[in-house]
């Protein structure tokens, strides 16, 4: 009986070592995936300086999305460390451990603060998550067409007339939009409100 009970005693043992250390595995992955992928800052909370540095990191992580090149590159690319680019972009950032290539997230719900066009001009606004903010920049770039004469005006209006995007409605007035082109009031060289004018 005294075998018995001993053996049952450290079967009881080995389960509970098992036990612990599967716990103290998933707490260790855990630890990781915070470190790994921390929350993104808050917009409002940032210095100008970090400003500029998460505008860059969100044009890391478009050129990214659209196979610009591989995540290394694209850092010197856009004079960005690791580090400061996992700090503004988070979770949107996949892969990067064991040997796994940096890839970007579908989609994120990422803040931004974009030039959009109204009627009294390309004023900032915060536009939130990236299909929002690509679809700004297809109208600017189909804007920019119709100014250099690559589309029509019927064609640009049948298009964009009555689109909003992010509960806006986009300025797609043909004529209008040629009257402040020539006023020299249209000239977007970025996206983004806070570089030279445009986040």
């Amino acid at each position: 009986m005294a075998g018995k009970d001993n053996g049952c005693q450290m079967h009881r043992r080995m389960t509970l070592k098992r036990q612990a250390k599967k716990q103290m595995k998933k707490k260790r992955l855990v630890s990781e995936d915070i470190v790994r992928k921390p929350r993104s800052p808050r917009l409002s909370s940032l210095t100008t300086r970090e400003r500029a540095s998460r505008e860059r990191s969100l044009a890391l992580l478009s050129d990214l999305r659209r196979g610009e090149g591989p995540y290394s590159d694209l850092l010197r690319k856009h004079h960005l460390d690791t580090r400061t680019a996992h700090k503004h972009l988070g979770r949107n950032l996949l892969g990067g451990t064991r040997g796994q290539r940096v890839r970007a997230s579908k989609a994120d719900r990422l803040m931004r603060e974009l030039l959009f066009p109204t009627s009294s001009g390309d004023v900032p606004v915060r536009v939130r998550g990236s299909q929002a903010a690509t679809k700004l920049s297809e109208f600017f770039r189909d804007r920019d067409k119709l100014l250099r004469g690559k589309v029509s005006p019927e064609k640009f209006e049948a298009k964009w007339r009555g689109v909003r995007i992010a509960g806006q409605e986009v300025f797609a007035d043909v004529a209008a939009i040629f009257l402040r082109a020539n006023a020299d009031d249209l000239k977007v060289e970025t996206l983004y409100a806070s570089v030279g004018g445009a986040e």
